[in-house]
């Protein structure tokens, strides 16, 4: 009865660290998911603004709507069997954020500083790490807290990104809106998930809150097109009374350039607005990093507890673990202050 009672202990305490790895594997994936979108949108910002060409939104608009319609056949078809595919989903709308977000800023006339554009994601980047980081290293109920406070946290960034955008015009409040609006909702989507994670897929969610921001940023953009076709509508008749030349020169820089009033790329909207399965489900194994594995406290002590050591030398061990533990926590919550303050000085003006 003995040995049955702690073999039952033992099979109950092992599959509360697989289910404890799991909901850290999704706290990991979730983190390295929501740093590389930011990464990408930033980067596909930059690299936008330096493209200019006549057939820019045409070009763009083409691939964004394709990569949105791939998205929702992978979603709806693929990603029934193989969850691997919601994944796949994700990446590509984030792509297509990445190419969503430049035209959003070239439509509402924003111009692009590099370092103002680095830094804006800075905020939200550093909450989506800390968040991730603290969640791992936390005990009990304090686990799932942590996950509503750090995405508490980003809708305070984002609601005070858009109210300083509104006041003051720049793209780092704008880009830095986005970003905490992708790692908001990154965030959300790991406490989806991690409520029941075993029958929850980290994926899924992903996928869903990637096509909830591409979706929301493309409503934004055709917003600005239809409010920036009006204002060339409205100042048309204006417009007739320049020479030939000036408007040859306003054509020739088309959609992006870098005229008095962006009068090329208003002439190029005026012209475009004048015209359930069957079968067994494949769910991936979750992996957990062993560099973060020492910071997990419920593995951590139960792989204590299982050592052939007395109980004095476990304490020892119980004690030197918390305390490297807090001193980890307590460098990430110095570098996630460090970066947010340094990214706010550096990107205000």
């Amino acid at each position: 009865m003995e040995r049955e009672e702690r073999m039952r202990s033992g099979a109950e305490m092992e599959r509360a660290e697989r289910l404890i790895a799991q909901e850290n594997n999704n706290a990991v994936l979730t983190m390295w998911i929501g740093l590389g979108s930011i990464l990408s949108l930033l980067l596909s910002s930059y690299l936008g603004s330096l493209w200019h060409g006549e057939n820019k939104l045409y070009l763009t608009g083409g691939i964004m709507a394709l990569l949105l319609i791939v998205s929702v056949i992978l979603y709806f078809g693929l990603a029934k069997r193989d969850q691997r595919w919601y994944l796949v989903c994700a990446i590509l709308n984030h792509g297509g954020i990445g190419l969503a977000v430049p035209l959003l800023l070239e439509l509402l006339d924003l111009a692009v500083r590099p370092l103002n554009l680095a830094v804006s994601g800075v905020p939200a980047g550093a909450i989506l790490f800390g968040a991730a980081i603290f969640y791992v290293g936390g005990e009990g109920e304090n686990r799932r807290r942590l996950l509503y406070t750090g995405a508490a946290i980003l809708g305070l960034i984002l609601a005070g990104a858009l109210l300083r955008f509104s006041g003051h015009r720049s793209e780092f409040w704008l880009c830095m809106a986005i970003c905490a609006l992708l790692s908001c909702g990154n965030l959300g989507a790991l406490i989806w998930a991690n409520r029941s994670a075993e029958q929850r897929s980290i994926y899924q969610g992903l996928a869903v809150v990637s096509f909830s921001v591409y979706l929301l940023l493309l409503a934004a953009a055709a917003v600005a097109l239809i409010a920036a076709a009006s204002g060339s509508g409205s100042s048309s008749n204006r417009s007739k009374s320049r020479s030939k030349s000036e408007k040859s020169g306003g054509n020739a820089r088309g959609f992006g350039g870098t005229g008095s009033g962006g009068s090329g790329s208003r002439t190029l909207l005026g012209g475009l607005f004048a015209g359930g399965n069957s079968g067994r489900v494949y769910r991936p194994r979750g992996y957990f990093p062993m560099y973060l594995w020492y910071y997990t406290p419920y593995n951590r002590y139960a792989s204590i507890n299982r050592m052939q050591v007395s109980e004095d030398e476990k304490d020892a061990l119980r004690s030197r673990y918390r305390r490297r533990r807090i001193l980890t926590l307590l460098l990430v919550v110095g570098i996630v202050a460090a970066a947010i303050a340094a990214a706010v000085l550096l990107g205000r003006g």
